[in-house]
């Protein structure tokens, strides 16, 4: 009988305001809807929660607050990790969540898994990872090669062939060449694209997440799609095998 997977549940693009009741794009209020996401995250039962960036739409602290306070309320007592978006400030980042921003410079055990974390903040909505943390990954992964390795990111290092490309990670390809060297590396996951897809490259599978508050179109032109806010759950198996689901809130 194999051992209970570990459950990573990744909540992605908030976009949350300084007023809760301020609504943006779809007429979605990302408070309300993020709080039904939370509730979702919980019926999963997760042993830890990811948030991949953009947590903040106007870089407020009381945005910022707004989280602590919903996943002290909405799933107490689960560790949660974070890694920042283009949208965050990291000055409050790093003070209200420096415990949580630690798998930024040293990866966290998730069973035989590691969680590696990369901060791709650069240029207004661009995203660019420097070598300084290319090169910590590369050690932390060679360093561990008994177990299976997780990569979170805010920015999407492979086209969507939509809009949101011109917003791109702009070194994506230097990353691509370390995914390809280091076999290691089973999983990648971001937002960024507010969006559900998944690519294949070598050994790794490479994952996007839905918004917990509005989705983007993946077009040529910009547009807010139909889909309902969610989630992504992943149960990461001890020998390497990766279950991975989107899950969303009932409209």
């Amino acid at each position: 009988m194999t051992d209970a997977p570990f459950c990573l549940i990744q909540i992605s693009d908030c976009h949350l305001f300084a007023d809760i009741d301020r609504c943006g794009y779809g007429q979605i209020n990302p408070y309300t809807s993020l709080i039904q996401v939370a509730k979702l995250a919980a019926r999963l039962n997760p042993d830890a929660v990811l948030l991949s960036g953009d947590i903040s739409n106007d870089c407020s602290e009381l945005s910022y607050q707004h989280l602590a306070n919903l996943m002290a309320a909405h799933l107490p007592g689960v560790a949660w990790h974070l890694i920042p978006g283009n949208h965050d400030s990291a000055a409050h980042m790093q003070r209200l969540f420096a415990e949580q921003q630690a798998c930024l410079q040293q990866p966290v055990e998730m069973g035989g898994w590691m969680l590696h974390g990369l901060d791709s903040q650069f240029k207004g909505t661009l995203g660019q990872v420097d070598e300084a943390q290319l090169a910590r990954l590369r050690h932390n992964v060679k360093q561990a090669p008994d177990y299976h390795h997780l990569v979170a990111v805010h920015h999407h290092p492979i086209a969507c062939q939509g809009w949101m490309d011109k917003h791109a990670w702009v070194n994506s390809e230097a990353f691509l060449q370390q995914l390809d060297s280091l076999p290691g590396i089973r999983l990648v996951l971001h937002g960024h694209i507010h969006t559900d897809l998944s690519w294949k490259r070598g050994k790794s599978l490479i994952q996007a997440c839905p918004s917990s508050c509005w989705q983007w179109t993946v077009e040529t032109d910009f547009g807010v799609a139909d889909e309902a806010p969610g989630l992504r759950c992943i149960r990461l198996f001890a020998d390497g095998r990766i279950d991975s689901v989107v899950h969303r809130i009932q409209p």
